[in-house]
């Protein structure tokens, strides 16, 4: 988190607030939700298990060392809950122990502009069984240990005894994915494109009485992504500029194009292949990694270099972008000591439009490649001039309130861009259900 990463957007229902606070306070829920039973979970059972721990301690699980029968006793409560939704009384020095988060303020994260925002953060941690890493060395060990001699010198009888003494060798990978529950937008964010690890993170918090709605990036234009993409470059600006910057890439190498005095330009020519203006102010570049169609017939060229983007989209009439990386930018002028007026801009967010924009066999509408650029800058400029650090959920908060921004931001820019009227759905949306079945929406 806090940095480029790709999350999976849901709906939520805001109705769900207050049971969800009620799981979170209660201990019996918690403790077999936890990381701490999970982990026990995927130790005596053999199998994967995912667990919950608070944002502010990504590993609290480890901070509470559990005897072997304590193990068992929650292991066993954790199975019984998953398969009969009912949870018998725990021990106390487990339901008493410090190794889980058993309170709604353990996992609400807050920005300096409210300690009462309905804003949770927590880590949702995978444990899963997999085979030992390196086989080749395991096996050559084995050999070695078993047969004495290397395991290219095995027949072949003995050489299926190694293999399966090996293959049998597994341990428990544990991944930690951050997730965030914005209930006054209803929306939840998971930091993930796996579909097996989004899908369990939904089972478990779910079962913590929240209600996830699903939902998918869609707009009531066909090819909505191209569309967006093809009308933005149109409209680009400084097209002679980003032409010239081109011819020069064609005719010297990197090192020797002459850097533009203005320092404006020279970000903008050197980073994009396209800058546009919406009427709200907001600025939209293009750059790479971008997919670039010559004509219809042909298949599409991958390219980052936005010289060369440039170039080839001007080779044909029939040129046409496909995908791009975007990033939305707010600009301001400010006067320098000398007198003379100068444009700052400042990005809000980025992220990759193509075709994988929704993960619809999960439900989720997805930002790949998102970044806010200017976040840590931001937060590191307010510390140096309050003299004050934030604490661990305020950076939380922050980054949930500047990542709902950015994305309300990606959504109003959007239906500007396709001129859409206030009264048509676009934008993040539920996903339609018809015949009883969800709709994927296509891009």
């Amino acid at each position: 988190m806090f940095g480029r990463g790709n999350w999976a957007i849901f709906g939520l229902d805001n109705e769900t607030l207050t049971a969800f606070t009620a799981a979170l306070d209660d201990p019996a829920r918690m403790a077999v939700a936890s990381q701490q039973a999970a982990a026990a979970v995927a130790r005596l059972y053999g199998t994967d298990a995912i667990g919950f721990n608070p944002f502010s301690a990504p590993r609290l699980d480890e901070e509470q060392e559990l005897t072997a029968e304590q193990q068992t006793e929650l292991a066993r409560h954790a199975v019984a809950d998953l398969e009969e939704g009912t949870t018998a009384v725990l021990p106390a020095e487990i339901l008493e122990g410090t190794g889980y988060g058993h309170t709604a303020e353990a996992f609400r994260v807050s920005p300096q502009l409210s300690s009462e925002l309905p804003w949770f953060g927590l880590w949702a941690v995978m444990n899963e069984w997999k085979k030992a890493s390196d086989l080749p060395s395991r096996k050559e060990q084995s050999s070695y240990v078993l047969l004495e001699r290397p395991y290219k010198f095995l027949l072949a009888t003995d050489k299926k005894t190694v293999d399966e003494k090996v293959e049998d060798a597994s341990a428990v990978c544990r991944t930690q994915v951050a997730v965030l529950l914005d209930f006054v937008h209803g929306r939840l964010y998971i930091e993930s494109t796996s579909k097996k690890h989004i899908q369990a993170i939904v089972a478990g918090l779910t079962r913590l009485a929240v209600q996830i709605v699903p939902v998918a990036w869609n707009y009531p234009v066909a090819h909505w992504t191209q569309a967006i993409l093809r009308n933005l470059f149109e409209n680009t600006q400084f097209r002679d500029e980003f032409a010239r910057r081109a011819e020069e890439a064609r005719r010297f190498k990197e090192s020797e194009i002459e850097k533009l005095e203005d320092r404006e330009m020279e970000m903008i020519v050197s980073k994009f292949f396209s800058m546009t203006e919406t009427p709200t102010g907001t600025w939209v570049g293009i750059s790479g990694p971008a997919r670039i169609r010559l004509h219809e017939a042909a298949p599409p060229i991958a390219v980052r270099n936005p010289a060369m983007a440039t170039t080839l989209l001007g080779i044909t009439p029939e040129a046409a972008l496909l995908s791009g990386a975007l990033t939305f930018q707010d600009t301001m002028t400010v006067t320098t000591k000398s007198g003379a007026e100068r444009t700052i801009r400042r990005d809000v967010a980025r992220f990759d439009l193509n075709d994988r924009v929704n993960l619809s066999e999960v439900g989720a509408a997805m930002l790949r490649g998102f970044d806010m650029a200017s976040h840590k800058k931001d937060v590191l400029r307010a510390i140096r001039d309050t003299r004050q650090v934030p604490s661990i959920a305020q950076f939380w908060g922050l980054w949930l309130h500047q990542l709902g921004s950015a994305v309300r931001t990606m959504e109003a820019t959007f239906r500007e861009v396709l001129e859409l009227n206030g009264d048509q759905a676009a934008g993040i949306i539920p996903m339609q259900l018809s015949g009883g079945a969800e709709e994927s929406p296509a891009p």
